[in-house]
């Protein structure tokens, strides 16, 4: 009969295979249910790991199986919801309501054809991500550095504002309408729930953070440390970045960095793009402080994403006034 310390390993080796694989789907554009197979996997190494945590902190095998079972019956184990509940009672920890909210993904989506991932979803898969490295260091001191690059851990994405837009008559045909309710309804609560848990790194990583493997701190929003000795756990550090660094353009500097490239643009435009394209919505192109009467300030990215919107289509600032319009 297999001892605890033996199911203990193999639980542990099986969530970091399911890590991996979570991993290396997400990162694979060219498949179409990328989505759905990094929630199904994401989920299954948390479940595994949580379980691996509760044979070591109670010391037997009957901590991860529901009591009160008649003897005929074959035993179940825990759910991954009944394993969050034990290992992290606080149930406004934002790491448990990260994995929970996968969780209501991956039970949702089989539902619905979601062909690429919106912005607000990678940010909490990305948090989930570094969530699961930090955990498993943790809990059992175990490193994946030396078993995969740690590259593998930024989650590709597409940046475009219009990508899902989705009032786009074009994004909901793709879609369908139930798809574009639930990802619509979805996508709002996060928002709203990462406002509440203070906008936490460990419920969400917004996309305008970035994740680099560098030698230079400085260069990074997130640095992940494996501590000074073998048995110092991993440190996850955010670090601020200075406004007036990635987003040093006002409106009109925008508008002059633009004014060769077309030369009718004027601020009603701005306006326009704003308005049509959530623009303020979208941290990696626009910031403005909380202090009363802060100047709105742009990135250098939002300059290069109206270029290359306006070469696709010389008619793109006219056919947003139109929108505006209507």
């Amino acid at each position: 009969m297999e001892n605890q310390c033996d199911l203990k390993k193999r639980l542990i080796d099986k969530s970091v295979e399911a890590y991996a694989l979570a991993l290396e789907t997400i990162n694979r554009i060219t498949i179409q249910y990328r989505l759905e197979a990094f929630c199904y996997l994401i989920c299954n190494a948390w479940e595994l790991l949580l379980k691996a945590k509760l044979l070591k902190d109670e010391g037997k095998k009957e901590a991860i199986y529901y009591k009160g079972r008649q003897k005929e019956e074959i035993k179940r184990t825990l759910s991954l919801r009944d394993c969050l509940k034990k290992v992290i009672p606080n149930q406004n920890d934002p790491s448990r309501r990260n994995i929970e909210r996968i969780e209501e993904l991956r039970n949702k989506s089989v539902h619905f054809l979601i062909n690429n991932i919106p912005r607000d979803v990678t940010g909490l898969f990305q948090a989930g991500v570094i969530n699961y490295y930090r955990c498993l260091n943790n809990w059992f001191e175990v490193s994946l550095s030396d078993r995969f690059p740690l590259g593998m851990m930024s989650i590709v994405y597409d940046s475009s504002p219009n990508q899902w837009d989705m009032t786009d008559k074009r994004l909901q045909k793709q879609l369908g309408q139930d798809a574009v309710e639930f990802l619509t309804h979805y996508c709002a609560e996060l928002k709203q729930e990462l406002d509440t848990l203070q906008r936490s790194p460990k419920f969400s990583i917004g996309i305008e953070y970035k994740l680099v493997l560098t030698k230079k701190h400085g260069e990074a929003d997130i640095g992940i440390s494996s501590g000074s000795s073998d048995k110092e756990p991993t440190q996850i550090v955010t670090a601020p970045k200075d406004p007036s660094t990635s987003h040093p353009l006002r409106q009109k500097e925008v508008i002059g960095e633009m004014k060769s490239k077309v030369p009718e643009i004027n601020r009603y435009d701005i306006q326009c793009v704003n308005k049509v394209y959530g623009i303020k919505s979208r941290p990696e192109y626009f910031y403005q402080g909380k202090v009363k009467g802060s100047p709105t300030q742009y990135s250098q990215a939002f300059v290069g994403w109206l270029i290359k919107e306006y070469r696709r289509d010389d008619q793109f600032f006219l056919k947003t006034r139109e929108k505006v319009k209507n």
